[in-house]
């Protein structure tokens, strides 16, 4: 379900503003997928994104932080169906 590579690309070229780091972003990108295994990662960076109207960067002062509570969010709300 979820594949590092996908993510890793999404963050890179399509989150504006976002602090892309090769050795940092794989390492957060893993652990990502190692805690919320049940969740679309991808799919949630995506909704983050668009959520904050593609600019997630004037919300956060650390976009990794933001988006890993929206993912554990997500957890909250889908096992909450």
């Amino acid at each position: 379900m979820n594949a590092p590579e996908p993510i890793l690309a999404y963050l890179k070229t399509q989150v504006p503003a976002y602090p892309f780091d090769p050795r940092i972003d794989a390492e957060f990108v893993d652990e990502l997928i190692a805690d919320f295994r049940d969740i679309d990662i991808l799919e949630e960076t995506k909704t983050f994104r668009w959520y904050y109207q593609n600019r997630p960067a004037d919300r956060f002062k650390n976009l990794r932080v933001g988006l890993r509570r929206w993912i554990s969010s997500a957890k909250v709300r889908k096992r909450a169906e």
